[in-house]
């Protein structure tokens, strides 16, 4: 998945080397930070399916979201690209998993915080966002912490 030009302009070498060694969600949110802190404020976030839902696979539904992304990027939104976390997150519920365990905190660990900080003025739910776990959880959220909603 090609990401935008927007989108690399913050991340650092560094951060693609440390996105590599990730063992934890704690480690993703460590790199998310350091990308946070190199963008304009307030930030956008796109939100809709991935893991659930959607167009019935990730692939797909990564595909979309990387779209969506870059769409409103050219609107000349400042969007938080999560799309660069999605592999390593991946990785993650699958070495979970494969433990027996079950990987809850992507939503408590990673994106909850951010969307506590304060930088996030509006979410941007994709159409089909319903359709997922995990977006339903973030509508809630953006409710419960008055984030502005934008359903495209």
């Amino acid at each position: 998945m090609e990401l935008s030009e927007i989108t690399k302009q913050y991340w650092t070498k560094e951060d693609w080397e440390n996105l590599e060694k990730v063992e934890s969600v704690g480690d993703l949110y460590i790199i998310a930070q350091s990308i946070i802190s190199r963008m304009p404020k307030p930030f956008v976030q796109v939100c809709g399916p991935i893991a659930t839902g959607g167009l019935g696979s990730i692939e797909a539904n990564l595909n979309a979201f990387n779209e969506t992304i870059k769409k409103l990027q050219n609107e000349g939104l400042t969007v938080f690209d999560q799309m660069p976390f999605e592999e390593p997150m991946q990785k993650l519920k699958t070495k979970i998993a494969s433990k027996g365990e079950y990987l809850s905190d992507i939503l408590t660990g990673f994106y909850y915080p951010i969307f506590k900080s304060g930088m996030i003025s509006a979410f941007y739910f994709m159409p089909n966002w319903r359709t997922s776990f995990g977006a339903k959880c973030e509508h809630e959220k953006a409710k419960e912490l008055g984030i502005k909603i934008v359903y495209l």
